[in-house]
């Protein structure tokens, strides 16, 4: 009897909170949304994630505000997310960072697993070697060879250990046998300052935020650090080409905190699918040389494992150490 009337109140009490959920989701939103950004305001990764919270506001019917918290390659946004209430009103436009700050930094103060729920993945961006306009080289192979004849004086931008820009780098120089320094910033507008005055030497940087620079013909494009070319930069050929196998792309997606109803997140899932099929929005982000694609929550959690495995197995073979 005791085992039946058990059941019976678990039963209902799963029921209870499906309902709930369905019932939340329901009347969802019905306030402000907030969605934390881990970059700074003005860089590329920012102007993408503003036209997106623009974009579900339209769709959604409520004032989407972003709130950029840069720093420690993501790590005090993705706290933030991690710990805000699962209601659904704090969104977190997340980056491969999420999961390669699980490789290098263990003691993070969050989980990538277990305190996020993955919506979807948003965009997929190829990232761009570049160097300022009056850098003498004009090639991989240039670089390669002056790195060699003054080892460890190069200088490359980092946006903090565990970045993206940081590990792409790390491992260009370790499968092109070349030594150079990390320069960490916060802000890519300081960072691009410090490139284009050749204060450092070069940035393996996303493509959106090349774009400007290189168009402009302040900073050069040598390689795309992806396995095949971009249809912005079709003469700038891979860094595979150029003889150096190292390649890496990021993604970016939005997240929800671990405890958020089902029915919310598929809402969101829902309404961003729904913007990405808008011809303004394709236009926007083939502007940055970004590609846009969703994909299921369930898709966007195995992509989170899929990068751990990934840049653990990168760690090791280019002896980085972490901490």
């Amino acid at each position: 009897m005791f085992d039946l009337l058990w059941k019976r109140w678990a039963f209902a009490a799963v029921a209870s909170i499906a309902f709930a959920g369905a019932a939340a989701a329901q009347d969802y939103p019905s306030r402000s949304i907030r969605l934390i950004v881990p970059y700074g305001a003005g860089g590329a990764s920012d102007v993408m994630a503003r036209y997106l919270g623009q974009k579900l506001s339209e769709t959604l019917g409520q004032p989407v505000v972003v709130e950029n918290m840069p720093g420690a390659a993501g790590t005090a946004a993705y706290i933030a997310i991690a710990k805000a209430a699962p209601d659904g009103y704090t969104l977190g436009y997340a980056t491969s960072s999420l999961a390669i700050n699980a490789v290098l930094k263990p003691q993070l103060g969050y989980d990538p697993i277990r305190d996020f729920l993955p919506i979807t993945n948003f965009v997929e961006i190829q990232n761009v070697m570049v160097v300022p306009a009056s850098s003498p080289w004009k090639t991989v192979k240039d670089l390669i060879a002056d790195a060699k004849a003054k080892p460890g004086q190069l200088n490359y931008v980092s946006l903090g250990p565990g970045s993206t820009p940081h590990l792409s780098a790390e491992l260009f120089t370790s499968a092109a046998g070349i030594k150079a320094q990390q320069v960490p910033y916060k802000q890519t507008t300081q960072a691009y300052t410090d490139l284009l005055e050749n204060r450092v030497q070069f940035w393996i940087a996303s493509m959106p935020s090349t774009l400007t620079h290189v168009q402009s013909g302040r900073a050069r494009a040598l390689a795309v650090a992806s396995t095949k070319r971009s249809t912005a930069y079709p003469d700038v050929p891979t860094l595979i080409e150029s003889g150096v196998p190292a390649e890496s792309t990021f993604w970016q997606g939005l997240f929800a905190p671990a405890g958020t109803p089902k029915p919310i997140v598929d809402k969101v899932n829902a309404a961003v699918r729904k913007l990405i099929a808008m011809p303004e929005t394709k236009a926007f982000y083939s502007k940055l040389g970004a590609e846009l694609g969703a994909s299921t929550p369930d898709e966007l959690a195995a992509t989170v494992r899929q990068e751990i495995d990934k840049w653990a197995k990168t760690a090791k073979d280019i002896g980085l150490v972490t901490n």
